[in-house]
C-alpha cells in the first residue's frame, strides 16, 4: 500500500506514462513539484497554453504554435533539401550538428504494419507534394530500426516519380537506436557519408 494520496499517485501515473521516464523518476518529479507550489503553477499554466496553441506547421509538420514553424520561416534556409524524419524530438539533434541547411519534415512514425501503421497514417502524402513541388534533394533520417528501413524503402520507391534524389544517413548509427539518441560527432559523419538511394 502506498502512503500517498489517490491524487498524488496520479500525477506520478501521469509522468509515468511519458517516454523514457520510469515509475521511480515519475514520483520524483511529481513530488519535487508538488512540494514547490508555485513553480507547479506556473508548468500547469504554461503545458495549458502550449497545448492550446500547438499546431502542425503547414510545410513540415514539426509541432508549432504558429502556421509555419521557425526553420520554414527563415529565409536563409535551402528550401530544395528536405531532411524527412520520423518523430518532432529528431530535428533537434541534426540542428545541432550544423550540417544541414534545408527544411525538415516530420512523419509522425515510422511504417509497421503489424502495428497497423501503413502510409495512410503518414505525413507521406504531404512529403511527396512538397518533393514534386521544387526539391533537389531528400535526406532520409530514419531511425536504423526495420520500420525505419521499410520507410526509406516505401519512400524511395513512391518519390522516385518525382524525379527528387533520395540518400539516406550512413550507417554511423548503430541497427535497433533512435535518431534522437545519436551524438552530434556520429550524426554529422552520417549525414557527410550518406548514401544516394535514387
Amino acid at each position: 500500500m502506498t502512503p500517498l494520496s489517490p491524487r498524488i499517485q496520479k500525477i506520478i501515473e501521469h509522468f509515468d506514462a511519458l517516454p523514457g521516464i520510469g515509475p521511480k523518476h515519475a514520483a520524483r518529479l511529481a513530488l519535487y513539484l508538488l512540494g514547490d507550489t508555485k513553480r507547479a503553477q506556473q508548468l500547469a499554466s504554461d503545458l495549458e497554453s502550449a497545448a492550446a496553441a500547438a499546431r502542425l506547421c503547414v510545410e513540415c509538420q514539426t509541432l508549432t504554435d504558429s502556421t509555419r514553424c521557425e526553420i520554414c520561416k527563415d529565409t536563409k534556409r535551402n528550401r530544395r533539401s528536405i531532411c524527412v524524419v520520423a518523430h518532432v524530438q529528431d530535428i533537434e539533434p541534426i540542428e545541432r550538428t550544423g550540417k544541414h541547411a534545408g527544411v525538415y519534415h516530420v512523419l509522425h512514425g515510422l511504417l509497421s504494419p503489424l502495428d497497423g501503421v501503413t502510409p495512410d497514417h503518414l505525413k507521406i502524402k504531404e512529403l511527396v507534394t512538397r518533393a514534386a513541388a521544387g526539391a533537389d534533394e531528400i535526406i532520409l533520417a530514419l531511425d536504423a530500426v526495420a520500420e525505419g528501413d521499410a520507410t526509406g524503402m516505401y519512400l524511395t520507391k513512391i518519390l522516385k516519380e518525382t524525379g527528387v534524389s533520395v540518400s539516406k544517413l550512413a550507417r554511423g548509427i548503430p541497427m535497433g537506436s533512435n535518431i534522437e539518441y545519436a551524438d552530434e560527432v556520429t550524426l554529422s559523419s552520417a549525414f557527410e557519408d550518406r548514401k544516394k538511394l535514387s
